[in-house]
């Protein structure tokens, strides 16, 4: 009889160790499998700033703003460090420490370069999702108005159109694929870069001309330096 109880005690704390080891034990651990409390996380801020336009060389409308938590709770005294890419940028202040709101800003100038720009927040000592990506459109409106030519062959015409061009140094040029089977390929001298093995429509392939001269192309499959579908850019 006491061999029995014995059997009957010690399985029971065999049983009661089983479901606090399936429950984590009694060491107060986070029995639901959540994120730490206490890890920093950094995420953009509505209103971000994110995805503006503006000028080159000129300050965006907005700044970018981000914000730090530790939980769900605002982290004051963050310190963030802002940069962004390309000749010309800047983020003002390049440092930042948030405030009690978890918040940080930064003004963002626009780098000298067209086109798209990037630029980030770093929290110092590390958070998840950090670094912080943003991007910006800069545009240049001294810069020369894009150009499209179109490749066409409706009534079985293969042609550039038009197939004759004069632009200003600094114009991209943009090749659009109409109908057909067709490449743009450059000769003579200066050159540029080619489009590629021909490809059928719809299709497109862009240019800037940043040097003047005049420049001889043609399609490889409907022409050739000589005839048939060619053409000019004069750059001047």
């Amino acid at each position: 009889m006491v061999r029995t109880e014995r059997k009957i005690v010690g399985a029971g704390i065999l049983l009661v160790n089983a479901v606090l080891a399936a429950c984590g034990g009694d060491d107060g651990g986070d029995l639901g499998g959540g994120p730490d409390p206490a890890a920093l996380s950094a995420a953009r801020s509505e209103p971000s700033g994110d995805a503006q336009s503006g000028l080159v060389g000129q300050d965006l409308a907005n700044p970018l703003r981000i914000v730090i938590r530790r939980g769900a709770t605002p982290a004051a005294g963050a310190v963030i460090t802002w940069s962004a890419t390309g000749a010309g940028s800047l983020m003002t202040p390049a440092v930042d420490t948030t405030g009690v709101d978890g918040i940080s800003t930064s003004v963002w100038h626009l780098g000298n370069a067209a086109g798209t720009q990037s630029s980030r927040a770093v929290v110092t000592g590390g958070a998840d999702g950090s670094p912080v990506p943003f991007t910006a459109t800069a545009s240049d409106p001294s810069a020369p108005a894009p150009v499209q030519i179109q490749l066409r062959n409706d009534g079985g015409n293969n042609r550039f159109e038009p197939a004759n061009l004069t632009i200003p140094v600094g114009t991209t040029v943009t090749w659009s694929w109409v109908g057909g089977f067709h490449d743009v390929t450059p000769t003579g001298n200066p050159v540029f870069t080619p489009s590629g093995a021909p490809v059928p429509s719809p299709n497109s392939y862009s240019h800037t001309f940043n040097s003047a001269g005049t420049y001889l192309y043609f399609c490889s499959v409907h022409g050739s330096a000589n005839s048939g579908m060619r053409g000019t850019i004069v750059v001047q």
